[in-house]
């Protein structure tokens, strides 16, 4: 009986069920360890649990796929599913904002509790005068050089025009665009109504969680404008869109500089998948919108304008850490999710010293994230979609990334589990047809 068991284990059928059930239990793990787990584990291992949970993630996606016979995934326009999508987004969206009226009530936008947000208005302000954007602030308790690139302000120039709180505006954005794209993507995945309910809900439940946890998560800064970038990048991962896919990159590349060691590979994938043309469309449309948005109208005013924003980093990098005393470090290096503490606890030499140290680890880990995904796709680029290649190496690569942040705020942090929203979409019993009969 029971080997006849373990026999029935090997059969195709129950081993996707297991890399499923991996996909899923490592994402519940993920969601669990920056919500009501967080710092389960302490602030050592507790980020450790955090990484092993987006590895984990990437690795039973990976054996799912590898198991599927290489398909399309642009599988079918089911028309159909648009209006349930939509009206699965609007519950959704109104979940959502059911929970956060009242933080954003209570909590104005006031220096003693947030300077983010005061320095989104600063750069908003000083661009629709006519100012120069880029010199220091002088309204703050501190002195500071803009350190925020022109696409984590200029979305909330409407904002400010029409008397919107920022902090509405961008969970808006969010709502809407990340989650809309999130919505017709899925609409188009040949999955049962069952499974397609199922993953339509689980964008407002995730942020419902983070925020009922964390009440102050995304009402102190406009994180959620960045994440809808991110979710708009996985979007055009999983699409074959030129257009679509150099402007999501414009979007992450001007917020900031998270993503900026994936794409290179990614651009390459593209190069080998979909042609010389393709790949350098794409490079193009990034390279005009950086020059367009970015060096033309700021950057070549003031060359230094870069080097000054890094040496802010640093700066607060260093004031940060240096936060706490004997009994207590600083919080968010030991809240459980970033391997800062180790580093804060254990690495030698001075503060500077130390984090010296993290940020070649940082950058050594990153590009070493982006050469093993690079590696894994040439081996197996015959067995497994380049979509799936790409979306994979990106929640990999993002994992890594923000694990090991200077500064691992929570709000930075959580930006990783929406990518695993798109991983665990792309994981299902579809119908496997062959790849010239999948419509794009």
């Amino acid at each position: 009986m029971r080997l006849d068991f373990l026999s029935a284990l090997t059969r195709p059928q129950l081993r996707s069920w297991g890399w499923l059930l991996g996909c899923w239990l490592a994402t519940w793990a993920e969601l669990c360890l920056m919500t009501s787990e967080m710092n389960y584990f302490g602030p050592y291992w507790s980020p450790v649990a955090v990484l092993g949970a987006g590895v984990l993630l990437c690795a039973c996606a990976l054996g799912f796929w590898l198991d599927k016979p290489l398909v399309s995934l642009a599988a079918e326009n089911t028309i159909r599913r648009i209006p349930v999508a939509g009206l699965l987004l609007l519950l959704g969206d109104v979940r959502v904002l059911y929970i956060q009226a009242p933080i954003i009530a209570r909590l104005p936008i006031d220096l003693r509790y947030s300077d983010v947000i005061t320095i989104l208005q600063t750069y908003v302000a000083r661009f629709r005068s006519g100012e120069v954007v880029y010199r220091y602030l002088t309204n703050l308790d501190y002195p500071l050089f803009p350190n925020h690139l022109p696409l984590q302000w200029l979305p909330y120039v409407p904002a400010d025009t029409l008397g919107i709180d920022y902090r509405w505006w961008s969970m808006g954005l969010l709502l809407l665009l990340g989650f809309g794209a999130y919505q017709l993507l899925l609409a188009r995945q040949p999955f049962t109504w069952l499974e397609f309910g199922l993953k339509a809900v689980l964008p407002a439940l995730l942020i419902v969680q983070l925020v009922s946890s964390n009440r102050d998560l995304y009402s102190l800064t406009c994180e959620p404008t960045i994440i809808c970038y991110y979710c708009l990048l996985a979007t055009s991962v999983l699409t074959r869109s030129a257009p679509l896919q150099g402007v999501a990159l414009v979007l992450c590349l001007l917020s900031r500089y998270s993503v900026l060691f994936w794409v290179p590979f990614y651009l390459w994938v593209l190069w080998r998948e979909m042609g010389r043309r393709h790949a350098i469309a794409v490079a193009g449309i990034t390279a005009a919108g950086i020059i367009g948005i970015y060096v033309v109208p700021f950057l070549s005013k003031d060359w230094t304008i870069f080097t000054h924003a890094l040496s802010e980093y640093r700066i607060a990098t260093l004031g940060e850490w240096s936060r706490g005393d004997a009994t207590q470090g600083p919080v968010h290096l030991y809240s459980g999710v970033g391997m800062a503490a180790w580093f804060h606890t254990y690495a030698g030499g001075e503060l500077a010293d130390k984090i010296a140290l993290l940020q070649r680890t940082h950058v050594v880990l990153s590009v070493g994230v982006v050469g093993l995904a690079a590696w894994l796709y040439y081996r197996l680029r015959h067995r497994l979609n380049y979509q799936i290649a790409a979306l994979l190496a990106l929640k990999l690569y993002l994992t890594v990334f923000y694990t090991f942040l200077q500064i691992p705020y929570l709000y930075l942090t959580s930006l990783g589990l929406f990518i695993s929203l798109f991983v665990v979409m792309t994981v299902g019993f579809r119908r496997a047809e062959p790849a010239g009969t999948v419509r794009a």
